[in-house]
């Protein structure tokens, strides 16, 4: 049996593909047909959920928006306030993220090479010189070891340095070490500068996660198919109804699929209302974690006159070379080959509708571009690990730990609340604490709620194991916890462990609630869910203020890194 608190669970909620398909339904209905609606061309099993998709797509986009700026004010906190902004440039930031180096005008020479050599978290940078594999540089730098090995039109380097960054408050010491080839022509480099991507021995060990970056970047012949650019437009549908705004309503709606040809990219395109000019286009950078700093951004007008579009996109490619990233620009201009039918609308005799596809034997139109602005951006940024601009889970956890509590109650002498970590936390909830088992001397076990951790690559922000103490005269909740943050590399999370203790400085109320008891078991066939009747009357304490949180400091705190659980 279990007891269930007076809340509405978010797992209950419907998914996304359904939430897409009502959504595409009432939209599909405003335009006409039987009745005033129409049925969508082709099987609804297919380009009806495709569809659902991407309208559920955008409905999620702006649903998680609207929900955290909700969710936000509702706990006092706000974007700009969550924690002090910190500099994305500071030594310890960047030895975390991208502990590596660049090695510009790679040249072989008889026996040996020269380079120049960056430290990316430091800055700080070396002339080197090597014989027989082994590297000096010309102002001897403590701690570093280079090495580089020619084999044919090919060179290897290998790096392994250890430096402190007194930014923070420990100074902390690192180390990382890293090897990258590169190809030669003439004795030079090909790539320059080249990427040595560092793996931390100390004061953890992790192999920082870098970016995918934007569909198609690398592909080859990215670059050159885009000096020349061209699109398809497929799955093209227009519909125009000229309704009274009584039984009938006045709309068109252009929706189509763009492809990029010369990247393979896919953005599902959409517009809706009175009149269809703007058309709202989106692909993948709304569904992924690791697009990075630069997404493909999409802009199209229509000319319902016409039925003209004009397609504006900028796109990326690093398939010539990675240290050489292009941001490229093009636009295309096309007049629909439309073939339509008109009829009355059922319930408005005297007013149309209009209803268009691509007669073409594969239903697709192709558009030929003109090419606009090319621009070279930093070495290597399409997958360098974004800036940021506070804290991660990890540096959060080691410089400054802090857990936000919530929504602190008591149902029948059983405590529950929220928790969350005290970083840059995006549009993550707190996730909900309820009382477990005894762990003797007034600790109890954690029964922790939704993990909707899982569902991003950054993984839970609250304690995956844990204890807590209430202690009811002196308003205090303590806490201890286990944790692990994932953003820097999932594959090998940074643990930690620590003990909290603060004060709930807010009136909490008491009032009487019927109690009903719950089952765990599944529904059998045919079986229907039903309320169970009240088994009794129980206090329910809480919060006097609804959106009151609090944080509280972690002291003791231990960490290591290890295999993900």
């Amino acid at each position: 049996m279990r007891r269930y608190l007076p809340f509405t669970s978010w797992d209950k909620l419907p998914s996304c593909g359904v939430l897409g398909l009502v959504l595409l339904t009432f939209v599909a209905g405003k335009i006409g047909g039987r009745g005033g609606y129409i049925s969508i061309p082709g099987s609804l099993s297919d380009d009806g959920l495709w569809w659902s998709r991407q309208l559920c797509l955008v409905l999620g986009v702006m649903t998680m928006a609207r929900l955290w700026f909700v969710g936000a004010a509702a706990l006092g906190v706000s974007l700009a306030s969550a924690q002090a902004v910190i500099s994305a440039q500071g030594c310890t930031s960047r030895s975390f993220t991208i502990p590596s180096w660049f090695v510009e005008d790679l040249t072989a020479t008889e026996g040996g090479a020269s380079f120049s050599l960056l430290n990316r978290a430091t800055n700080q940078t070396a002339e080197y010189t090597c014989q027989g594999g082994n590297c000096s540089a010309e102002e001897e730098i403590e701690d570093l070891v280079a090495s580089v090995q020619i084999s044919g039109t090919r060179a290897s380097v290998s790096v392994n340095q250890t430096w402190s960054c007194s930014d923070r408050t420990p100074e902390t010491k690192f180390t990382a070490a890293g090897t990258a080839s590169v190809p030669l022509t003439d004795g030079k480099a090909d790539s320059s500068p080249l990427l040595v991507k560092g793996s931390l021995l100390q004061p953890v060990a992790l192999t920082p996660r870098y970016n995918e970056g934007p569909t198609g970047h690398d592909t080859p012949g990215c670059l050159a198919k885009s000096e020349n650019p061209s699109w398809v437009l497929s799955h093209v549908i227009w519909a125009d109804q000229d309704g009274d705004e009584i039984t009938s309503v006045k709309e068109q709606r252009l929706t189509f699929i763009l492809t990029n040809l010369a990247n393979g990219y896919e953005a599902s395109c959409m517009s809706q209302g009175p009149v269809a000019t703007n058309i709202f286009c989106a692909g993948t950078e709304f569904q992924s974690f690791t697009i990075g700093r630069y997404s493909i951004s999409t802009a199209v007008q229509l000319d319902p006159a016409t039925y003209s579009v004009t397609v504006s996109q900028t796109w990326f490619c690093d398939d010539h070379n990675p240290a050489k990233p292009l941001q490229i620009s093009a636009t295309g201009t096309l007049p629909l080959p439309l073939s339509c039918t008109t009829e009355p609308i059922p319930s408005s005799p005297t007013h149309l509708k209009k209803f268009c596809t691509v007669p073409t034997t594969d239903s697709t139109v192709s558009l030929t571009g003109t090419l606009g602005t090319v621009v070279t951006l930093q070495p290597y940024s399409i997958e360098d690990p974004v800036p940021a601009t506070q804290d991660s889970c990890t540096l959060s956890s080691i410089y400054s730990p802090k857990w936000q509590f919530s929504y602190f109650s008591t149902y029948n002498g059983s405590i529950s609340f929220e928790i969350i970590l005290q970083t840059n936390r995006g549009f993550r909830y707190p996730n909900p604490v309820y009382q477990g088992k005894s762990a003797g001397d007034g600790w109890w076990e954690c029964e922790m709620g939704y993990d909707g951790g899982a569902q991003v690559p950054e993984g839970p922000l609250w304690p995956y194991k844990c204890q807590f103490r209430w202690d009811e005269g002196r308003k205090e909740l303590s806490l201890r916890a286990e944790w692990e943050c994932l953003e820097l590399d999932a594959e090998n999370p940074v643990r930690f462990s620590g003990v909290s203790t603060a004060t709930v400085n807010s009136n909490i109320v008491c009032e009487k609630v019927e109690h009903r008891e719950y089952t765990d078991e599944p529904l059998g066939e045919g079986e229907e869910l039903t309320i169970p009747e009240p088994v009794g009357v129980v206090d329910y304490c809480y919060t006097e203020n609804p959106s009151y949180a609090w944080v509280g400091d972690v002291k003791d705190v231990t960490w290591t890194s290890g295999k993900s659980l």
